[in-house]
């Protein structure tokens, strides 16, 4: 368990909202390879079908009525580019072909994402997206989060967090993780990248006014928990592992 009613699901960097049976997953990127492409790096086109298979796997164990993607579907900030309408539609046809409501809400990577969303019958989500008392954003904006009286718990996205770690050697590791903690008393989640190919900001070593996201800048981080999944499930309460 995440929070109460909130879980990882198995050892991956998604959750599952149980009262809603709502599988959630965030920045995907999807051709971040083109985009590197376009700057010189050349790299195989394998990150896709490592998420789809993830996202496989995902649905398999939570059996979910409903999938939310809380921004950066695509990577590409200007017009899609080939591979990003191949593989996002792949991606919305497999999930259509499993039966689940699928919300899109907005990132700031989403640009020209409409016209393939548009293509399956399905709608992008701006600026958020409210579910009983949970409330999603991917975190790039600022939202006046006092007009959201019957929320208790918010998730977003957009700052790919990780953290390192030292070992008795004095060397250092980096994991993707979770956050949680708390802003102006609602409960806060923040999702970890689940595209294999961003290894996420190092909140505990970055300075506040690295941070991407405003909601983030205004939280005393020291107070969260960061969750890391491999293996095994570990929880790292920041403040005794900040290094700034």
């Amino acid at each position: 368990m995440l929070m109460e009613n909130v879980e990882i699901v198995d050892r991956t960097h998604g959750i599952f909202l149980k009262e809603f049976k709502a599988l959630v997953i965030a920045d995907l990127h999807i051709g971040y390879e083109a985009a590197l492409e376009k700057q010189g790096v050349m790299i195989p086109k394998s990150q896709y079908p490592k998420i789809k298979e993830t996202i496989k796997k995902m649905i398999e164990i939570s059996k979910p009525k409903m999938l939310i993607i809380v921004g950066d579907v695509k990577h590409e900030f200007g017009e899609a580019t080939r591979q990003e309408w191949k593989e996002v539609l792949d991606l919305l046809d497999f999930l259509q072909s499993q039966n689940l409501r699928i919300v899109v809400v907005r990132g700031n990577h989403d640009n020209f994402l409409i016209p393939i969303l548009k293509k399956r019958g399905i709608e992008l989500v701006d600026p958020y997206f409210q579910l009983g008392k949970f409330l999603f954003f991917h975190g790039h904006r600022e939202i006046d989060l006092k007009i959201f009286g019957g929320v208790d718990t918010i998730i977003v996205a957009h700052e790919h967090p990780a953290i390192v770690v030292k070992d008795d050697l004095g060397i250092k590791h980096k994991f993707k993780c979770f956050l949680k903690g708390k802003v102006y008393g609602k409960n806060l989640i923040v999702l970890p990248a689940l595209s294999p190919l961003m290894s996420g900001a190092e909140i505990n070593v970055i300075s506040r006014g690295e941070l991407l996201s405003p909601i983030l800048r205004i939280c005393d981080l020291s107070k969260f928990t960061a969750v890391v999944v491999e293996e095994e499930i570990y929880e790292f309460p920041l403040r005794e592992i900040m290094f700034r």
